[in-house]
């Protein structure tokens, strides 16, 4: 043991003497300065990457060590980042730096220096500083061509929201240069003569493909430009859980949340990375939102993973620790089997998929019957389970369901598993209400027996049949069976007399009901009770009835029907029990309106029943829905009911009364009134029907109104006797219509300005407002061609045809006139025309010029004269051109004839003016 003191000593005393040689040493070292320092850059991420090593540093030895850094932009003094870097320098370590510059690397020169600090607390005595290395510069863009545009960086790749700086680089040509982010212009910073820098903040995400940038020089068009890939900001993994359905695998879930992926491969989609922090193991998962996990055979209970999401700019990750038994969601359970089904009970077996018995199930059992839950049960299993359904109906269909969780620690139900199953039909659990009206008929019994259909719940089945078995009571021998469809509801039976036990029961595949009984006695007949007036209410009729005493009344019946009903009315009844001597009578047949009979019974212990009570009433009585009218003609036979409602139903009942009252009511009468509609359309049509008719008649009358008015017929020329044909004295076959003979109802004068005669034959100007008016113009109607020697008559007509006087054959020419505003309301009557020609028109006939005299005759209504034709000049002759109906009177063609003597008026002369017309 001393000899082990003394060894440990002498070893400490070693170490100290070696230690204080070392210090010794090193502080005899030079500083300790970097050197072989190298610089490279990477483009893409514009980064700088720096190694170097340092001089005069001790053989195997470790020194922490600082190295201040510096980094200067375009010149040395332009210095832009300042930083240290601390690491463990090693001897004939290499040591490794970088540096990321926010400007692209091409967009101006770098310089980078660097020095060393000793900072090692156990060696306080070697705490210096060595003096900066020299500068190194670091290019990465060769020098341009004069006419070169380049933009930088190429293909960068960042995120939504990102700030980007961006440069364009141009040759000594270009000097006018303006850039562009999309469509928005974009300025920058003038970096040095030949570069413009760019500051970009918040990039948005435009499209997958990336946001263009793009620079162009105004004066020589050349342009250039890149692509910034814009990738939306990876998000965090959300609702990253995971669990076990049997337990050999575990299945983590996420959500990926929004897709980075961009296109041309700039970024895939992100990947995720599933870490087990316990067992050191890792997977690369396959899909976006799902990853699963191998369980190990020793069943590790405990996990914690981490879900680590990446893409080319950054990672997110989440972390999930649970136990394995809190993460269970079993699978849905297996060999579901319904045994023993009885027709009131059923037994239900399952299994769920376990892990031995290490682990416990809750299993929620529910049982489905007419679509709603019906039972509900929680079984606790290991692995099989089973549990009863009681209480089912017969003949009835189901339907269960299970699913299972974990009993401990509950996380997820599982699926459902469904299980359908029928129960077969039983013998119906309840006798059929019976209920029936009695009436003697010829000394038999006509009993009407009606019951209710039993309840779903009661049947057990399908009822497929009803027996009904009478048996007499004055021969208990006498037995009858009567059996009808299980669709009926009733049934008519005729029995020799009136005291009879009724039996009926309802019948299925499995056997029949309990008999319901019902018993006829002649005394039910006897009617004695008097009938009470009731009102009924919105929540039906209140009955009442007296209690009858005994202790042989088992119980009431009330039955009631429509009185407008007969015997075969739809009765419906109610059973009431013993000691009550009240009830509600409600039901959705009762009709506001109607008046319903009630009838109380009561029921004894022998099943007989007999009457205690008459009631009668309106359910609910609306505004005149029942009127009474009373008609004092005894020898009325007919009655007209007024301002009754379309599409409505009336009942009516006749009845005679006298001055003690009303007799007996007989049956109602149902009478159902049309739809409106039909009426509404009768009230319509036949009104427009008739008017239309009426419309007709008076527009055809007032068409022969108004074509007399307006368009009276134009009798034939060559058949009027309107023109009194005088021979002058001088010229025998001169013919001039005399005016006294014409009845005009329209005349149109002629008047036409002197510069008129210059334009051609038929031309006609209208009459100008103050313009100078020189004597009238006569026409003088010519023929073009005329072979005989005698004169002609042409009457004009222009409203029939226009066309004859475009032919020419009835020559025009015009003369000067004077105004002839006296004309108004002068031609009204002949009289007042041949005053006027007499007092304004003196001159001799003789002295107007050829083609002077005109005349136009528009009216064709005239007096007849008798003996016009006998005035008529033999050898006067019509032109033919002029006989359509258009000229109506012509002067010969040659000179006028001298002025006639006095003896013949100017009278039977008529001279026109074409510029006005009167009527």
């Amino acid at each position: 043991m001393a000899s082990f003191s003394v060894l440990q000593a002498t070893l400490l005393l070693a170490l100290l003497s070696l230690s204080t040689y070392q210090t010794e040493v090193l502080a005899k070292f030079h500083p300790l300065a970097p050197a072989s320092l190298r610089i490279s850059f990477n483009s893409a991420l514009q980064r700088l990457y720096l190694q170097w090593t340092v001089q005069n540093f001790p053989h195997h030895q470790e020194l922490k060590m600082i190295f201040p850094i510096e980094i200067s932009r375009i010149r040395t003094s332009n210095i832009i980042w300042v930083g240290n870097y601390s690491t463990t320098v090693k001897w004939n370590h290499v040591i490794h730096w970088g540096w990321e510059s926010e400007l692209p690397l091409e967009c101006a020169t770098h310089f980078v220096r660097i020095k060393s600090i000793v900072d090692d607390a156990r060696f306080p005595e070697l705490s210096s500083r060595s003096e900066w290395s020299s500068w190194n510069e670091v290019r990465a863009q060769n020098p341009l061509e004069p006419n070169a545009l380049l933009v930088f960086p190429k293909k960068k790749l960042v995120e939504e929201g990102a700030n980007v700086t961006i440069c364009s680089i141009f040759g000594s040509n270009l000097k006018d240069i303006f850039c562009k982010l999309e469509d928005e212009q974009i300025h920058g910073e003038q970096l040095d003569s030949h570069t413009l820098t760019f500051q970009l903040s918040n990039v948005p995400f435009i499209r997958i493909q990336g946001t263009n940038f793009y620079c162009i020089d105004n004066s020589t068009d050349i342009h250039n430009g890149t692509v910034l890939s814009v990738s939306k900001v990876l998000e965090e993994p959300k609702n990253f859980s995971c669990e076990t359905r049997d337990f050999k695998t575990l299945s983590c879930t996420w959500n990926p949340g929004v897709d980075t992926g961009l296109a041309w491969s700039m970024q895939p989609s992100q990947t995720y990375i599933l870490f087990e922090s316990f067992s050191g193991e890792k997977k690369y998962c396959e899909h976006e939102k799902l990853c699963n996990w191998k369980i190990s055979q020793e069943l590790q209970e405990t996990y914690n993973f981490t879900l680590v999401a990446k893409n080319l700019l950054r990672n997110r990750s989440v972390n999930s620790l649970f136990n394995l038994t809190h993460r269970v969601h079993p699978l849905a359970p297996y060999n579901v089997k319904l045994e023993n089904i009885e027709a009131t009970q059923a037994r239900l077996t399952w299994k769920v998929l376990s892990h031995g018995n290490r682990y416990s199930f809750l299993c929620q059992v529910e049982l489905e019957g007419e679509e709603k839950v019906i039972q509900q049960s929680n079984v606790s299993i290991k692995e099989n389970g089973e549990v009863v359904f009681n209480e089912l109906v017969p003949d009835t269909e189901y339907k269960a369901r299970i699913r299972c969780a974990g009993a401990d620690h509950f996380w997820k139900w599982s699926e459902w598993k469904h299980q359908k199953f029928s129960t077969p039909q039983a013998a119906p659990s309840e006798a059929p209400a019976v209920w029936g009206t009695v009436r003697t008929q010829n000394s038999s019994c006509i009993v009407n027996l009606f019951w209710k259909p039993l309840s779903k719940r009661h049947t057990n089945g399908k009822i497929l049949n009803y027996n009904v078995i009478t048996e007499s009571l004055d021969k208990p021998v006498r037995v009858t069976l009567h059996s009808t469809s299980g669709l009926a509801n009733g049934m008519k039976l005729t029995l020799d007399q009136c005291a009879y036990q009724i039996n009926v029961t309802a019948n299925n595949s499995a056997g029949q009901s309990p008999a319901s009984i019902i018993v006829i006695s002649g005394d039910s007949e006897k009617e004695g009770a008097e009938e009470e007036i009731i009102q009924g209410t919105k929540d039906g009729f209140f009955v009442s009835w007296k209690l009858l005493s005994g202790d042989n009344i088992i119980g009431y019946v009330v039955d009631w029907c429509a009185r407008l009903q007969d015997q075969f009315c739809d009765l419906q009844w109610k059973n009431i029990g013993p000691n009550t001597t009240s009830t509600v009578i409600s039901s959705d047949a009762f009709r506001p309106g109607i008046q319903y009979d009630f009838r109380v019974y009561g029921i004894s212990t022998e099943r007989v029943a007999s009457l205690i009570g008459k009631k009668t009433g309106y359910y609910q009585e609306l505004d005149d829905s029942v009127c009474k009218y009373n008609i004092k003609n005894p020898e009325q036979k007919t009655f007209v009911v007024k301002n009754l409602q379309p599409e409505s139903s009336y009942n009516f009942l006749v009845t005679s009364y006298t001055r003690i009252g009303e007799g007996p009511n007989g049956p109602f009468r149902t009478v159902d009134t049309p739809d409106e509609l039909a009426y509404t359309l009768v009230q319509i049509i036949l009104p427009m029907t008739l008017g239309v008719l009426l419309i007709i008649s008076v527009c055809y009358w007032k068409s022969q109104w108004v074509k007399e008015k307006c368009y009276p017929d134009i009798p034939d020329p060559n058949k009027s006797s309107i023109l009194s044909l005088i021979k002058y004295k001088e010229n025998p076959h001169l013919t001039i219509m005399n005016v006294k003979d014409c009845i005009p109802d329209a005349l149109e004068v002629i008047n036409e300005p002197e510069s008129s005669k210059a334009q051609g034959m038929g031309t006609e100007k209208p009459f100008l407002a103050g313009s100078e008016l020189t004597k009238p113009t006569y026409r003088y109607l010519l023929q073009k061609e005329h072979s005989g020697p005698g004169p002609w008559i042409c009457f004009e007509n222009f409203t029939y045809n226009q066309s004859a006087s475009d032919t020419g054959l009835c020559g025009h020419v015009p003369a000067p006139s004077k105004d002839l505003q006296w004309q108004l309301g002068l031609l009204t009557q002949p009289d007042n025309l041949l005053n006027v020609l007499e007092r304004n028109y003196t001159k001799p006939l003789g002295e107007i010029p050829v083609g002077e005299a005109s005349l136009n005759y528009v009216s064709q209504l005239a007096s007849p004269l008798c003996g016009d034709k006998d005035r008529i000049s033999n050898n006067l002759t019509i032109p033919e051109p002029c006989s359509d109906y258009k000229m109506q009177m012509a002067f010969p063609p040659g000179p006028v004839s001298p002025v006639p003597s006095e003896e013949h008026s100017l009278s039977s002369v008529v001279l026109l003016g074409q510029a006005e017309h009167y009527h």
